[in-house]
């Protein structure tokens, strides 16, 4: 029996459907190490579809190397190897630096990240990727003043240990370039900060739970790797600079074929749905989370 021309296209389709799925699964997979508590904290569901984004950002596997809280630099480099075998890229968090070490050391050639370093390489191929905290806090910055010019009020910035001169510059320049001249009050700590009058936008790099109890309809920018689902509705956008958020950009950046350099990463800065009700503000916010820093 011969086929109808009509059914040629389809067949053509399923065909490719199925060699790009042939093509995906044959292609080296990336290794993110993850530990248990941060998995918990993230959110494992909200762990999954990011994991299914980068994969198809990719085009390649993520696979998942789970790490036990405590556990020592021989068993996470273990676990990096038990995750894939002749990875195309494997992604450790800051905190594993050595488990990193010992992994690049066993496995000469692929190529191994830690993330949330300042830039540069190590021994056996290791090589740190830095965040870019200079575009997070511009990027804060910008958000800020729209925040607190609808609210007719002041910025107030919990730094903690983030607010060295260049952070707060970056987010002193981020307000002026968004219109707003005011300067913010910075305060390194915020556990028992006694909360002031006229502040429009609370920016917390820095815990400061008592502060967010007295002032609960304050609009607030939170630097964390918190799943937004459990956050409280206050917080109306969430700068995540945790390993997902910088996966994808990593991988490219330890293929030189694919990247100019080893530039710093910027956050990925959340919009929780439903938080902002205005319309014409979060237009506005959504421009301001792509503005690039320039010196």
């Amino acid at each position: 029996m011969r086929l109808k021309w009509r059914s040629i296209p389809g067949i053509v389709i399923i065909a490719a459907v199925l060699g790009l799925a042939g093509l995906y699964r044959l292609r080296a997979p990336v290794v993110l190490v993850v530990a248990d508590e941060f998995t918990g904290l993230y959110g494992k569901r909200r762990s999954l579809v990011k994991q299914a984004e980068i994969s198809l950002k990719l085009f390649r596997r993520v696979r998942l190397a789970p790490i036990a809280d405590g556990a020592s630099a021989d068993v996470v480099a273990f676990a990096a190897v038990e995750a894939a075998v002749g990875p195309y890229a494997v992604l450790f968090p800051s905190i594993y630096q050595q488990g990193a070490r010992h992994y690049a050391e066993q496995a000469p050639g692929i190529p191994v990240a830690v993330l949330g370093f300042p830039p540069g390489a190590g021994a056996g191929g290791l090589v740190f990727i830095e965040t870019d905290r200079k575009t997070d806090f511009y990027r804060a910055g910008c958000c800020a003043a729209i925040f607190a010019r609808a609210g007719g009020g002041g910025v107030l910035f919990f730094t903690g240990d983030a607010g060295n001169g260049d952070a707060r510059q970056a987010f002193s320049k981020g307000l002026m370039d968004q219109g707003f001249e005011d300067p913010p009050l910075f305060v390194d700590r915020g556990e028992n900060y006694t909360p002031s009058e006229g502040i429009s936008c609370v920016v917390m790099a820095a815990p400061a739970q008592a502060y967010l109890d007295n002032n609960p309809a304050i609009p607030t920018i939170l630097f964390s790797w918190m799943d937004p689902g459990i956050t409280p509705r206050e917080i109306k956008l969430i700068v995540d600079d945790s390993p997902w958020a910088q996966a994808a950009a990593a991988v490219k950046l330890l293929h030189p074929a694919q990247s100019s350099g080893l530039t710093p990463i910027p956050s990925e800065i959340l919009i929780p749905r439903g938080r902002i009700g205005d319309e014409a503000l979060r237009r506005e916010i959504k421009k301001a989370v792509e503005r690039k820093y320039i010196d």
